[in-house]
């Protein structure tokens, strides 16, 4: 469909440049991310019409049945042509309109994690240069608890904006659970978070 971009906007400013491939961002403004709007993901943005993307049926085909309310949805979307950093793409979109609410970036890592940890390492000394004063979480590692084993495990830093969050994380899972070890990079609106919390199916 002619109304898909491909690959990332190049709209950062000089200084921001050389953070690009590092960082896995880029800005749509010269605000230096003061807002999680500013953050952009393959060219996608918050409060993006997911329809500038993606065709209605891509998005339909991919919903996963993740929530007991509709009022948002989220689809998981692989092989998608047009993507230059990262393997896959996931999006929540208010279901009325497809606006954007979230978006995460996945880079596979099925060979070596230790890739992916420095990876990440990357990443957040890079978000820490662009904003220092951003706040942020320690650095931590816990169980993944789809993995009832205690084998799975997640080391993961959060970063909080004014009005939503960012997640850079490495997701280790175990060889009995047999998924695919992974980055993920999340930027997402506080309100879609509080609402996915409260409305996921209880597993």
């Amino acid at each position: 469909m002619t109304s898909l971009r491909s690959g990332v906007k190049l709209t950062l400013m000089k200084k921001l440049s050389t953070y690009l491939f590092l960082f896995l961002f880029s800005f749509s403004a010269p605000s230096f991310a003061d807002d999680i709007s500013d953050f952009e993901i393959e060219g996608m943005s918050i409060g993006d019409s997911a329809l500038d993307f993606f065709s209605e049926e891509e998005i339909k085909n991919n919903i996963m049945n993740y929530y007991n309310d509709d009022k948002f949805s989220t689809s998981e979307l692989n092989n998608i042509s047009w993507l230059t950093l990262y393997d896959s793409i996931g999006i929540s979109f208010k279901t009325e309109d497809y606006a954007i609410y979230e978006i995460i970036g996945h880079i596979h890592y099925s060979k070596n994690i230790n890739d992916c940890y420095q990876k990440m390492d990357e990443i957040i000394e890079s978000i820490n240069n662009v904003v220092p004063n951003v706040n942020k979480s320690s650095k931590e590692t816990s169980n993944l608890n789809q993995d009832k084993s205690g084998n799975s495990k997640l080391t993961s830093v959060e970063f909080y904006f004014d009005s939503g969050r960012s997640h850079v994380g490495c997701y280790d899972w175990s060889i009995e659970k047999g998924w695919i070890d992974h980055l993920r990079v999340v930027i997402a609106l506080d309100e879609f978070i509080d609402w996915s919390i409260n409305n996921l199916y209880k597993k």
